[in-house]
Protein backbone atom coordinates (compact mmCIF):
# COMPACT_ATOMS: atom_id res chain seq x y z
CA UNK A 1 0.00 0.00 0.00
CA UNK A 2 2.71 2.50 1.00
CA UNK A 3 4.93 1.55 -1.92
CA UNK A 4 2.05 2.02 -4.37
CA UNK A 5 1.44 5.53 -3.02
CA UNK A 6 5.15 6.35 -3.33
CA UNK A 7 5.26 4.93 -6.87
CA UNK A 8 2.33 7.13 -7.92
CA UNK A 9 3.86 10.14 -6.23
CA UNK A 10 7.14 9.66 -8.06
CA UNK A 11 5.38 9.21 -11.40
CA UNK A 12 3.58 12.52 -10.80
CA UNK A 13 6.83 14.22 -9.79
CA UNK A 14 8.57 12.94 -12.92
CA UNK A 15 5.72 14.31 -15.02
CA UNK A 16 6.03 17.70 -13.30
CA UNK A 17 9.79 17.63 -13.87
CA UNK A 18 9.23 17.08 -17.59
CA UNK A 19 6.77 19.98 -17.76
CA UNK A 20 9.15 22.23 -15.79
CA UNK A 21 12.04 21.39 -18.09
CA UNK A 22 9.92 22.20 -21.14
CA UNK A 23 8.88 25.48 -19.48
CA UNK A 24 12.53 26.45 -18.91
CA UNK A 25 13.33 25.64 -22.54
CA UNK A 26 10.33 27.68 -23.77
CA UNK A 27 11.25 30.61 -21.50
CA UNK A 28 14.82 30.68 -22.79
CA UNK A 29 13.67 30.55 -26.44
CA UNK A 30 11.16 33.35 -25.79
CA UNK A 31 13.78 35.37 -23.90
CA UNK A 32 16.32 35.05 -26.73
CA UNK A 33 13.68 35.93 -29.32
CA UNK A 34 12.43 38.93 -27.37
CA UNK A 35 15.94 40.20 -26.65
CA UNK A 36 17.51 39.77 -30.10
CA UNK A 37 14.55 40.13 -32.45
CA UNK A 38 12.59 42.86 -30.66
CA UNK A 39 15.32 44.31 -28.42
CA UNK A 40 13.01 43.97 -25.42
CA UNK A 41 14.30 41.65 -22.68
CA UNK A 42 11.75 39.94 -20.48
CA UNK A 43 12.11 41.29 -16.95
CA UNK A 44 10.80 38.08 -15.38
CA UNK A 45 12.60 35.52 -17.55
CA UNK A 46 15.73 34.92 -15.51
CA UNK A 47 13.78 34.68 -12.27
CA UNK A 48 11.36 32.10 -13.68
CA UNK A 49 14.22 30.01 -15.11
CA UNK A 50 16.20 30.21 -11.88
CA UNK A 51 13.25 29.15 -9.75
CA UNK A 52 12.29 26.29 -12.06
CA UNK A 53 15.89 25.05 -12.31
CA UNK A 54 16.25 25.01 -8.53
CA UNK A 55 13.04 22.99 -8.21
CA UNK A 56 14.08 20.66 -11.05
CA UNK A 57 17.40 20.06 -9.30
CA UNK A 58 16.01 19.06 -5.92
CA UNK A 59 12.93 17.17 -7.10
CA UNK A 60 15.07 15.48 -9.74
CA UNK A 61 17.51 14.44 -7.03
CA UNK A 62 14.64 12.75 -5.22
CA UNK A 63 13.55 10.92 -8.36
CA UNK A 64 17.14 9.86 -9.07
CA UNK A 65 17.63 8.59 -5.52
CA UNK A 66 14.41 6.58 -5.77
CA UNK A 67 15.76 4.80 -8.84
CA UNK A 68 19.26 4.47 -7.38
CA UNK A 69 20.61 6.56 -10.25
CA UNK A 70 22.83 8.91 -8.27
CA UNK A 71 26.48 8.75 -9.19
CA UNK A 72 28.41 6.49 -6.88
CA UNK A 73 31.94 5.18 -6.66
CA UNK A 74 31.67 1.46 -5.99
CA UNK A 75 35.27 0.44 -6.57
CA UNK A 76 35.83 -0.49 -2.92
CA UNK A 77 32.39 -2.04 -2.43
CA UNK A 78 32.83 -4.20 -5.53
CA UNK A 79 36.13 -5.55 -4.19
CA UNK A 80 34.66 -6.56 -0.82
CA UNK A 81 32.76 -9.74 -0.01
CA UNK A 82 29.05 -9.34 -0.75
CA UNK A 83 27.89 -9.37 2.87
CA UNK A 84 30.47 -6.74 3.92
CA UNK A 85 29.58 -4.54 0.94
CA UNK A 86 25.90 -4.82 1.85
CA UNK A 87 26.58 -3.74 5.44
CA UNK A 88 28.64 -0.75 4.25
CA UNK A 89 25.95 0.21 1.73
CA UNK A 90 23.37 0.03 4.49
CA UNK A 91 25.51 2.25 6.73
CA UNK A 92 25.81 4.69 3.85
CA UNK A 93 22.03 4.74 3.48
CA UNK A 94 21.68 5.53 7.19
CA UNK A 95 24.16 8.39 6.74
CA UNK A 96 22.16 9.75 3.82
CA UNK A 97 19.00 9.37 5.90
CA UNK A 98 20.53 11.43 8.72
CA UNK A 99 21.63 14.15 6.28
CA UNK A 100 18.17 14.31 4.72
CA UNK A 101 16.46 14.65 8.10
CA UNK A 102 18.81 17.51 9.06
CA UNK A 103 18.29 19.06 5.61
CA UNK A 104 14.52 18.80 5.92
CA UNK A 105 14.43 20.49 9.32
CA UNK A 106 17.04 23.15 8.49
CA UNK A 107 15.52 23.84 5.09
CA UNK A 108 12.10 24.31 6.65
CA UNK A 109 13.59 26.86 9.05
CA UNK A 110 15.16 28.76 6.14
CA UNK A 111 11.82 28.76 4.31
CA UNK A 112 10.09 30.24 7.36
CA UNK A 113 12.73 32.99 7.64
CA UNK A 114 12.68 33.88 3.94
CA UNK A 115 8.94 33.64 3.29
CA UNK A 116 8.24 37.31 4.19
CA UNK A 117 10.88 38.48 1.66
CA UNK A 118 9.88 39.01 -1.97
CA UNK A 119 11.66 38.09 -5.19
CA UNK A 120 12.89 41.00 -7.28
CA UNK A 121 10.68 40.81 -10.34
CA UNK A 122 7.73 38.51 -9.73
CA UNK A 123 7.29 39.56 -6.09
CA UNK A 124 6.77 35.96 -5.02
CA UNK A 125 7.69 34.96 -1.48
CA UNK A 126 11.42 34.22 -1.53
CA UNK A 127 10.65 31.10 0.48
CA UNK A 128 9.22 29.54 -2.69
CA UNK A 129 12.76 29.27 -4.03
CA UNK A 130 14.12 27.87 -0.75
CA UNK A 131 11.21 25.45 -0.34
CA UNK A 132 12.71 23.30 -3.10
CA UNK A 133 15.43 22.01 -0.75
CA UNK A 134 13.21 20.62 2.04
CA UNK A 135 10.74 19.36 -0.58
CA UNK A 136 13.60 17.53 -2.29
CA UNK A 137 14.81 16.17 1.06
CA UNK A 138 11.31 14.86 1.82
CA UNK A 139 11.10 13.25 -1.61
CA UNK A 140 14.54 11.71 -1.16
CA UNK A 141 13.52 10.40 2.29
CA UNK A 142 10.52 8.69 0.71
CA UNK A 143 12.61 7.29 -2.12
CA UNK A 144 15.39 6.12 0.18
CA UNK A 145 12.89 4.56 2.56
CA UNK A 146 11.17 2.57 -0.15
CA UNK A 147 14.40 1.63 -1.90
CA UNK A 148 16.44 0.71 1.16
CA UNK A 149 14.14 -0.18 3.99
CA UNK A 150 11.12 -1.73 2.25
CA UNK A 151 11.08 -4.55 -0.33
CA UNK A 152 11.75 -3.10 -3.78
CA UNK A 153 10.74 -5.64 -6.43
CA UNK A 154 12.29 -3.83 -9.41
CA UNK A 155 15.76 -4.30 -7.94
CA UNK A 156 16.41 -7.62 -9.70
CA UNK A 157 20.05 -8.10 -8.70
CA UNK A 158 19.02 -8.23 -5.05
CA UNK A 159 16.11 -10.54 -5.72
CA UNK A 160 13.58 -7.86 -4.77
CA UNK A 161 14.94 -7.56 -1.25
CA UNK A 162 15.58 -4.31 0.58
CA UNK A 163 19.18 -3.15 0.95
CA UNK A 164 19.15 -2.78 4.75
Amino acid sequence: MATEFVNRLFRAVEGLLSIALLAVFAEVVIEVGARYLFHVPLPWGAEVSQTLLVWITFLGAGAALRRNEHMGVTLVLDALPRHVARILACLGNWGVLAFLVVGLVSGYEVVLRTWPLRTTTLQLPAGVLYLAFPAGCLLMLLGLGVRSFLPFPRNAEKGGRRSC
